[in-house]
């Protein structure tokens, strides 16, 4: 390991240890899924959250707190059942900004179709990831959970083409985006450490893509790993391959820690005294007067 990759990794570190603590996880939609032991409910729960982790964490916890509220002990169970409850329950779901009332509905009309088929399976997403040898592919892996999920929801609607707001939801399997939700769920299933629940046995934590948020994406370039004003899905891999040289079985390691900086110390991509000179990341930031090379181009 080179020394700038040998210094990245102490500095870290030094970030795990100042976020590894459950008070964090608030800061986090990932807070959901931790609130339940049973691997159904954390599975489902995870999807939701992961699927409406888009805008600032005050506005999705205000959008799916009272969901979970509705859902009561056992979303998994909940949502398996058809009865008064359920119907009660998608009469009192909202909007979400891109989302109708309509979309959300026919989301979670979808996923007890797909529970109810499974009938207390677990895991429950996984198989949709996987090709005909039970394996993840670079390549097509997310983009058949898409297509799988996209099949389902029009079979729901009763549709032949998805709704902005369900399109934007899922994403479009064809593009060439990053995926960032899709692969923050993949994190969450697949790592087998803290603060993830590594559900998935089929998938490793290598082959999957990192969660290419806004926070992601401006630390990778003050860190000088990558300068794309265009962040696609093979970016994503790529950076967890750079990762791969500091952790081989386990580059997603950081990506929890990373996204504090931006979440919670409010890391704006630019020098600014006050945030940055109490920032762990300082000495090998590209932004501050001792900052390092670029490492990764592309």
């Amino acid at each position: 390991m080179s020394d700038d990759l040998s210094l990245l990794k102490i500095k870290l570190n030094q970030l795990i240890s100042k976020y590894k603590n459950v008070s964090y996880l608030e800061s986090d939609p990932i807070c959901f899924p931790k609130r339940y032991k049973n691997p159904l409910d954390i599975e489902i729960v995870s999807i939701i959250s992961c699927l409406f982790a888009y805008g600032n964490v005050k506005n999705i916890k205000n959008f799916l707190d009272p969901i979970f509220n509705m859902m009561g002990a056992s979303p998994y169970e909940f949502l398996s059942q058809q009865n008064s409850s359920f119907s009660k329950f998608l009469q009192n779901l909202k909007g979400y900004r891109f989302q109708t009332k309509e979309d959300v509905v026919v989301l979670f009309l979808t996923l007890q179709k797909i529970l109810r088929k499974k009938t207390k399976q677990s895991p429950i997403f996984e198989s949709y990831f996987l090709n005909s040898k039970e394996s993840f592919e670079k390549n097509s892996s997310i983009q058949n959970f898409q297509k799988k999920i996209e099949s389902e929801i029009l079979i729901t609607a009763n549709n032949k083409e998805l709704t902005y707001g369900l399109q934007f939801l899922i994403g479009k399997w064809n593009s060439k985006s990053p995926k960032k939700r899709i692969s923050l769920f993949l994190r969450w299933m697949v790592r087998n450490d803290y603060p993830d629940f590594g559900l998935y046995k089929k998938i490793k934590p290598y082959q999957i893509p990192y969660p290419m948020d806004v926070h992601i994406q401006k630390l990778s370039k003050v860190l000088g790993i990558h300068n794309q004003k265009q962040v696609q899905l093979n970016d994503a891999f790529l950076l967890t391959e750079f990762f791969r040289n500091i952790n081989a079985v386990d580059p997603l390691l950081y990506d929890f820690y990373l996204t504090r900086v931006g979440i919670i110390d409010r890391c704006k991509g630019r020098y600014e005294e006050k945030i940055c000179n109490g920032c762990e990341l300082k000495e090998v930031c590209l932004v501050v007067p001792r900052g390092i090379e670029p490492r990764l181009q592309g």
